[in-house]
């Protein structure tokens, strides 16, 4: 993609302006060391400078095609600014344990990688559970942790194994890529925020970290109340945690009008679809190729309430990197979504 500004290059602009000081000078010969060939390459130099900087501002005048810089400054004019990344938190867990054992606040805990996490406050043992609050030392997605994964103290406590057991930390994402930051800022060029409209609580979500995706229900709980909801672009699992849903709920409330509506924020329920796919050539690369594919089709056609055609799912085998021909056996029909669903690439039986 370019601006569409045409700019010389540097010969064609010593050319033009040689050609133009030899008719206005009426000078036929052409000689390197020429006052009008000295003075045309000099020129040229300057006025290809010149050039170079209107191209660089055509570039940057508008955020489709700007550098960084610049879409830094249309973010912050159009007040949509980039989303940093947030850091996940939860607990960690212990089963059966003796009543009155306390973690202490500033506690260290290490997941299988060595990713580190912090107790925040401290803890004491009760019923024999010990459930501790935590926050991982480094933000990003990275510290998303499933439940169950195993957690160790970095230093012993008496009386309490080493070994934890994770539990509901979430909440953490990476800072917003660039392009969808662009896509944001764009979209705010289009629509103009109306006090409240369908479309304000689409763009308010978008501005949590984690959210990419939102959709607006009029009416969703009863007349006069709002559902919002929330969904991020990961092609394996599109359904943000309740961290997430929580914290764009947080982030509206504060935005939306004063005499508004009761305000709901959800998650969207997965509609997990099974694939069954005979592929020539059948090769590991190929299997790759093809699922991928399947992902990007359903973030591309996979919206709530809508239908997944069938002759799309092929289409998008079909194009998948070294694919010579196939045959789908499941499904078998075009897929209709629920109002709420979101679809997700299950298990594909390879035939």
């Amino acid at each position: 993609m370019n601006s569409g500004f045409n700019r010389p290059t540097l010969p064609q602009l010593i050319t033009q302006i040689r050609t133009d000081l030899h008719a206005r000078l009426q000078a036929d010969d052409v000689l390197r060391r020429t006052d009008a060939e000295v003075y045309s390459r000099v020129l040229s130099g300057a006025v290809h400078t010149l050039y170079g900087y209107i191209d660089y501002l055509a570039r940057n005048l508008l955020p489709d095609l700007c550098d960084e810089e610049w879409l830094v400054r249309h973010g912050n004019m159009k007040r949509c600014h980039r989303k940093g990344d947030a850091t996940a938190s939860g607990f960690v867990r212990w089963e059966g344990v003796s009543d009155g054992i306390t973690v202490p606040e500033g506690a260290i805990f290490q997941r299988d990688d060595l990713l580190e996490y912090v107790t925040t406050a401290p803890a004491t043992s009760i019923a024999g559970v010990l459930r501790a609050p935590v926050v991982c030392s480094a933000p990003g997605s990275l510290g998303n942790t499933d439940d169950a994964i195993s957690m160790i103290l970095a230093q012993p406590i008496k009386g309490l194994p080493s070994a934890a057991l994770a539990d509901g930390i979430e909440g953490g994402a990476d800072i917003e890529p660039l392009e969808e930051w662009r896509a944001r800022i764009i979209e705010r060029w289009y629509y103009t925020p109306q006090g409240g409209a369908d479309g304000d609580y689409i763009v308010w979500a978008k501005e949590v970290p984690g959210v990419t995706r939102a959709w607006t229900y009029r009416h969703w709980m009863g007349t006069g109340t709002v559902g919002v909801m929330v969904a991020n672009s990961n092609p394996e699992n599109p359904i943000p945690d309740d961290a997430v849903v929580e914290a764009t709920r947080q982030h509206i409330l504060p935005l939306a009008p004063v005499a508004g509506a009761s305000l709901y924020t959800f998650a969207p329920l997965p509609k997990v679809i099974p694939f069954r796919i005979k592929v020539m050539p059948d090769t590991p690369a190929v299997r790759y190729a093809v699922l991928a594919e399947l992902q990007a089709m359903f973030m591309r056609d996979g919206v709530p309430g809508g239908t997944l055609a069938l002759s799309r799912i092929s289409e998008a085998i079909s194009i998948a990197t070294g694919e010579h021909n196939h045959t789908l056996f499941t499904p078998v029909s075009d897929i209709e979504l629920g109002a709420t669903e979101l679809p997700i690439v299950g298990k594909v039986l390879w035939s």
